[in-house]
């Protein structure tokens, strides 16, 4: 099965993969609005809220866009290097980031949007790399994020399963210290019953590596349902105050939100199980009141024969189980026995020995 054959793997303090908690990102992303205040604010939100991991996008508008570009669906703006450029936080922001991320116990993630994003992280120590969907197909980004023998983390976004298999080996050759995967449906929000979780199985079943979820809903619905699916991570944009006016708070968690999702996971990954199909402690109290013990239907005298129609099947379970009436049938027992009291394994005995003993003589 492919939960057994995931090769796990480590981001900053914790390890990521079947088995373990689930790895929950708080994705700064583009909520901060340019503000290191803000963002080393959401850092301490993020990790009041339980989560593993905080994540920046790592932007430089002019190494992103062309001035020509046409903003996407959910972005009304009339110039993208424009708005991008909101947005840029230089070295010593990240680095501000990082360190009160540790400084917390939470991994710090970045998505580079830029070759040169990619040597400044190094610089920085990000913990792990994560690639956008938009940048799946970009080889030499991937190839020179794995090429830091960083852990590697690739959403997969608009890409089909060949696409993803060839960012796949890119990360591979490349190097990459670990490898994940991220189901995402890139619409903003995505509609509800778009969001194909399934895809999180497929993706798990074809690469063998941890996979997840990049979760662009309107809500955190999804969560405990890729939980139940195999995800091992989990990325959510994350946001201050619901009403803040973050670029991304239709999709965003607030502090309060994340909390619940993350308690919610918590909860799917131990409502799983083992799978083994057994009596459990929990229900182990209950078997004897609720099960049936083969009983007297009228009150038997000591030497009677048991008939068909002198057995009923009664609550308790305090005496033969109803699988052995066949041993029942025919026997003379050897006590009086009352209507509705049970048959014991002892009256089957007995009429046993006595056998015997006609035997004998």
């Amino acid at each position: 099965m492919w939960r057994d054959l995931a090769t796990s793997l480590r981001i900053g303090p914790r390890l990521v993969g079947p088995g373990e908690p689930l790895f929950v990102i708080a994705e700064i992303g583009l909520n901060h609005g340019g503000s290191l205040d803000r963002a080393l604010a959401m850092v301490d939100r993020a990790a009041e809220a339980g989560a593993s991991a905080v994540k920046l996008q790592t932007i430089t508008a002019k190494a992103l866009v062309a001035p020509s570009c046409p903003a996407p669906a959910h972005v009304a703006e009339p110039s993208l290097r424009a708005f991008f450029a909101r947005f840029e936080l230089n070295e010593d922001a990240h680095r501000a980031v990082a360190e009160r991320a540790r400084a917390r116990g939470l991994a710090f993630m970045a998505t580079p949007f830029s070759l040169e994003a990619v040597e400044m992280l190094e610089r920085v120590g990000v913990d792990a790399f994560k690639i956008a969907s938009g940048d799946l197909t970009w080889d030499q980004l991937v190839r020179r994020a794995a090429r830091s023998h960083r852990p590697v983390v690739i959403s997969t976004g608009m890409a089909s399963l060949s696409e993803t298999a060839h960012a796949v080996a890119c990360a591979r050759l490349g190097g990459a210290a670990g490898l994940a995967l991220l189901h995402c449906v890139s619409a903003y929000p995505v509609p509800r019953g778009g969001e194909n979780l399934r895809a999180i199985a497929t993706l798990a079943d074809a690469f063998h590596v941890p996979v997840g979820l990049s979760d662009h809903g309107d809500d955190a619905f999804a969560a405990p349902v890729a939980v139940a699916l195999g995800a091992s991570l989990y990325e959510r944009h994350f946001v201050l105050e619901a009403a803040d006016g973050s670029v991304d708070a239709a999709v965003s968690s607030t502090p309060e939100a994340l909390s619940a999702l993350v308690a919610a996971a918590a909860r799917a990954a131990g409502a799983l199980g083992t799978g083994e199909k057994a009596c459990t402690p929990d229900e182990a109290v209950n078997v004897t009141a609720s099960r049936r013990a083969l009983c007297a239907g009228r009150a038997l005298p000591a030497g009677a024969m048991v008939h068909p129609d002198d057995v009923v099947a009664l609550r308790p379970a305090t005496g033969l189980a109803p699988g052995r009436i066949g041993e029942l049938i025919g026997v003379t027992i050897g006590r009086a026995v009352a209507a509705g009291a049970p048959f014991l394994e002892g009256d089957l005995a007995s009429a046993r020995e006595s056998r015997s003993e006609r035997e004998v003589a």
